[in-house]
């Protein structure tokens, strides 16, 4: 009997570490509503769009308590969800005119919400919402529409928590206006990057990464003197589409963008020399149009429209591998803005949030290797 045990144990040992997994822990279902002109035909060739909108982008909030929570856009604001209960604890209302898709973009800060939208009416401009009484309860506590109204009908905007400052697009997405968030309630605007178009901006230690959208280009940005941005550098991409949005690696080597266009492949850059940037690998999910990319450690989180959700494995820039993946379109797999917009990083509790356009929010538990414990 020795030789069969001692055959099984190399076996076992010899067996790869076990996959990643997103498992589903349950959905939400938030506001929406049928989308103007749904019931008339779509002309043939041209992308397709979902029927019902309302569902935007999701963000990630933990408590000083520990306590977690999913915040994401729909159709009349923002919905505030207590994880793993799956509870709507807090809605705040938010602009609701002009914009059928509902864009709405947050982040956090020190007990706070930040939210831009591209929508007009009720609360346009900068919401900020006072998230330390949750679960009891959210508000917002102030809007700040911006010299010259420039923070109405904003995009998206990042938060450097480093330094404690947000960077937010501004109405034109010709530009991207530095806020000071030293009193977290009362943000001021104290400077200001031009440019010619743009789409996305991600903040941390002074230093800006832009997806500039129909240039088509993305840029590295010092912020250190808020009233004199200083470029770092500006990198073409190849037969590129739209270039959406872009996310640097923890240690800044590296960045991932992607282009929001059918067949046009999520980008791995070397910027460990922003004299000499690279492009180092690509790789493109199942329904060909990548959304958004967001980088922790060694993984990028995918949001994939269609397809869901996309864990890669880029500790070899060179070979991004999928190693997790969650379908939250189940429909088809279509090169079409159907499914999931917004993809969290994981949560302490292990958590990951996808949102869907239609509405859909999803509460994920990502199961990493031995070597992430």
């Amino acid at each position: 009997m020795r030789l069969p045990l001692l055959a099984a144990l190399l076996l076992v040992t010899a067996l790869p570490v076990a996959a990643q997994r997103l498992d589903l822990i349950g959905t939400v279902e938030l506001p929406t509503m049928p989308r103007p002109g749904a019931d008339q035909p779509r002309p043939d060739g041209q992308i397709g769009i979902p029927a019902i909108v309302g569902g935007s982008d999701v963000w990630a909030y933990t408590a000083p308590d520990g306590a977690e929570y999913a915040l994401m856009g729909d159709v009349e604001g923002i919905s505030i969800v207590a994880i793993p209960s799956m509870e709507v604890v807090a809605h705040i209302d938010g602009p609701t005119e002009d914009d059928m898709f509902f864009h709405r973009d947050i982040k956090t800060y020190r007990g706070f919400a930040y939210v831009v939208t591209e929508n007009t009416g009720r609360s346009e401009g900068l919401q900020v919402i006072d998230l330390r009484s949750l679960p009891a309860s959210a508000e917002e506590v102030a809007v700040v529409r911006g010299e010259g109204d420039r923070l109405v009908s904003s995009h998206n905007l990042s938060i450097d928590t480093q330094t404690g400052h947000a960077y937010v697009l501004d109405s034109n997405a010709s530009g991207i206006v530095a806020v000071d968030l030293s009193t977290p309630a009362a943000p001021v605007d104290v400077g200001f990057l031009q440019l010619t178009d743009l789409h996305d901006v991600y903040a941390r230690g002074d230093t800006l990464w832009v997806a500039e959208g129909r240039e088509p280009t993305f840029s590295v940005w010092s912020m250190a003197d808020k009233a004199a941005p200083r470029l770092l550098a500006r990198v073409t991409v190849p037969a590129a589409g739209y270039v959406h949005n872009i996310w640097p690696t923890d240690d800044g080597r590296f960045a991932i963008t992607t282009e929001e266009t059918a067949d046009k492949s999520v980008k791995v850059w070397d910027l460990s020399d922003l004299e000499n940037p690279s492009l180092v690998g690509e790789w493109l999910g199942s329904s060909r149009l990548a959304h958004n990319v967001h980088i922790q450690g060694d993984y990028a989180f995918l949001s994939h429209y269609a397809s869901g959700v996309y864990v890669l494995d880029v500790s070899d820039p060179a070979a991004p591998t999928e190693v997790a993946h969650y379908d939250a379109y189940p429909a088809n797999d279509d090169a079409a803005f159907y499914g999931t917009w917004g993809m969290s990083l994981p949560t302490p509790g292990g958590y990951v949030y996808a949102s869907n356009l239609e509405g859909q929010l999803s509460i994920l538990r990502w199961m990493p290797t031995a070597r992430d414990l």
